[in-house]
């Protein structure tokens, strides 16, 4: 018998970004009471006393979770000394699994206790690959531990074969030891394309990386290169993050102010309702180890212009419209083709939605735990 452990210190709000959301829709479907759990004596849920983990999560409470809370973890460094330095105690005395739907693990408890099992998620290598995306320090910190998770771990979960084959080149470890577990939207069934308002949308985080400048250029050369659909706008849904004042500036160079709207955070029925009704959907970041966005955009049957970089091909597959994401040029030529023509793309949705099965990837999390947990 061995128990389980779930590192949850890294979320300190009730507002869910992506390692969030991918978390939550795994933890809340699954019955620790069911059979094949029965060799774990206990689920110890390690959490920020900042939120209610089981109500953040949808955790099915059962009598083998226990939710040990801890104050101050809420601040970073404070955060990352107790993961590093007093976590690794917790875990000296008996067979433990240790799970982290990110790379925080104690890197030392595996060399105070050797039957400790670790398993990490690492989504991305972004820190490695986009530049500005983290402030210096943090860069640093995130680089560390994701490279050093990949190697301390005895089993890494990510969410694309491009992360995986990116994580293996990067930290230097066999393919073998990394799974994929796909995100998917239980949530959301397929419905059909019921209305088409003439605006496009782009979700995320108003930051470096996400490559809205681009994404800006591209639309107004669209409006203004086809009169007939000057009347389109465009939609970026997500809250401000950091260094996002040139991206303002440029809006307002191109005069766009009443053509380009942020919306700012919007609650997920905000959201969708504006994906339900959108023409289709631009996304065109430089770097994704998954890219939610555009997989949720298929649900609603819209299609996606995508980067033909990283994990985007992946998740759109012949659903989308794949492009060089630095040609401003080419998205106004193939904005034109989304509006004309998107029901070529649109008929491979069902078949490419297969692929990110609810069901399946929720096996597929819990057949490494268990595996790992035996």
């Amino acid at each position: 018998m061995s128990s389980l452990y779930i590192n949850l210190l890294n979320f300190n709000s009730d507002k869910l970004a992506g390692v969030g959301y991918f978390f939550k829709r795994i933890i809340s479907n699954i019955d620790f009471e069911e059979e094949k759990w029965k060799n774990l004596d206990e689920i110890i849920f390690l959490s920020n006393k900042k939120i209610d983990c089981i109500e953040l999560f949808g955790i099915n409470k059962t009598k083998k979770i226990r939710v040990i809370r801890f104050p101050f973890v809420h601040n970073f460094i404070v955060r990352v000394l107790f993961e590093q330095l007093v976590l690794p105690f917790y875990l000296i005395n008996k067979k433990s699994v240790f799970y982290s739907p990110t790379p925080s693990i104690p890197l030392l408890a595996k060399s105070l206790n050797k039957k400790n099992i670790f398993i990490s998620t690492i989504h991305d290598m972004i820190p490695f690959r986009v530049e500005n995306k983290y402030s210096f320090l943090r860069s640093v910190y995130v680089k560390i531990l994701s490279k050093k998770s990949a190697q301390v771990a005895d089993k890494v979960i990510t969410v694309s074969e491009f992360s995986r084959t990116d994580i293996a080149e990067i930290a230097g470890v066999e393919l073998s030891k990394i799974d994929v577990v796909y995100n998917f939207i239980p949530e959301l069934n397929l419905v059909p394309n019921t209305n088409v308002e003439p605006y496009f949308v782009t979700v995320c985080t108003i930051e470096p990386g996400k490559n809205i400048e681009n994404m800006i250029l591209g639309f107004k050369k669209f409006i203004s290169d086809n009169d007939c659909f000057d009347f389109y706008k465009y939609k970026i849904i997500g809250q401000f993050g950091w260094n996002y004042t040139e991206i303002i500036a440029l809006l307002k160079n191109l005069e766009l102010e009443g053509k380009v709207e942020f919306t700012g955070y919007l609650s997920d029925n905000e959201k969708n309702d504006l994906v339900r009704n959108c023409t289709g959907m631009i996304y065109l970041s430089k770097y994704e180890g998954f890219g939610i966005p555009p997989l949720e955009a298929m649900y609603f049957s819209k299609i996606s212009i995508v980067s033909n970089t990283s994990s985007l091909p992946e998740v759109v597959g012949k659903a989308g419209i794949i492009q060089d994401p630095g040609d401003a040029d080419l998205l106004a030529e193939n904005l034109k083709v989304l509006v004309d023509h998107s029901d070529v793309y649109r008929k491979h949705i069902e078949n490419q939605l297969k692929k990110f099965n609810p069901s399946l990837q929720i096996l597929n999390f819990s057949n490494i735990l268990l595996s790992k947990s035996n």
